[in-house]
């Protein structure tokens, strides 16, 4: 039976963020604003969050992760530690947007590539630097899909011209770590409609 994913949507810049249901508990990706309230609605009574894994920390992605953190008492795992450089909270200032409050990285994996089990799923990361220096995916091989943040959208890649952006290392982190991955792969991206790794392959004008 398929992993149950609850898409919400919001912040903004309409980002998405994902709410998937494990063994052991609840997993949340990302946490644009307005994410807190709506995993505490949207939460089984009794079931609990374990974690909230980040596919990068740009600040439309990282909003609610303090308060998602208060509210559920779940652990954060990411790339890096906290920063705000890794936020551009500079940016978000300067664009008129309210930064994130601070939070805590529980685990901060660096550039590992292998395995984590998390809510009772068995999870690969792939550290894809290029949109951000902290860019993460998170794929679940026995469900077929894949959590990309901002790496790849549908036709489309992520933007590479904030700080440490880098459009050939994008492309080849994608070219290496994802597109080799079964091709029915649904992709989750952290903006705009899912896609698949056959279509990526096919139609994206960026990977050909």
């Amino acid at each position: 039976m398929a992993v149950d994913i609850r898409k919400y949507t919001g912040g903004p810049v309409a980002c998405n963020a994902y709410l998937i249901q494990g063994a052991q508990g609840y997993v949340a990706v990302d946490a644009p604003l307005g994410f807190a309230d709506w995993v505490v609605a949207h939460l089984p009574e009794g079931a609990r969050l374990t974690e909230l894994i980040l596919t990068h920390q740009h600040f439309d992605h990282v909003q609610d992760a303090a308060k998602l953190q208060t509210l559920t008492g779940c652990r954060i795992c990411a790339h890096s530690a906290y920063s705000p450089d890794l936020t551009l909270e500079a940016a978000a200032r300067a664009w008129g947007i309210e930064p994130p409050a601070p939070f805590k990285v529980d685990e901060a994996f660096g550039d590992k590539l292998g395995a984590a089990d998390w809510g009772g799923l068995r999870w690969q990361l792939y550290a894809i630097p290029g949109h951000a220096p902290d860019g993460m995916a998170y794929g679940l091989a026995d469900e077929q899909c894949l959590f990309v943040g901002d790496i790849l959208f549908a036709s489309s890649i992520g933007r590479t011209d904030f700080p440490g952006g880098s459009h050939a290392a994008l492309v080849r982190g994608i070219q290496e770590r994802l597109l080799p991955l079964e091709p029915a792969t649904v992709v989750y991206s952290g903006h705009g409609p899912a896609t698949s790794i056959q279509e990526e392959l096919l139609n994206n004008p960026y990977l050909c």
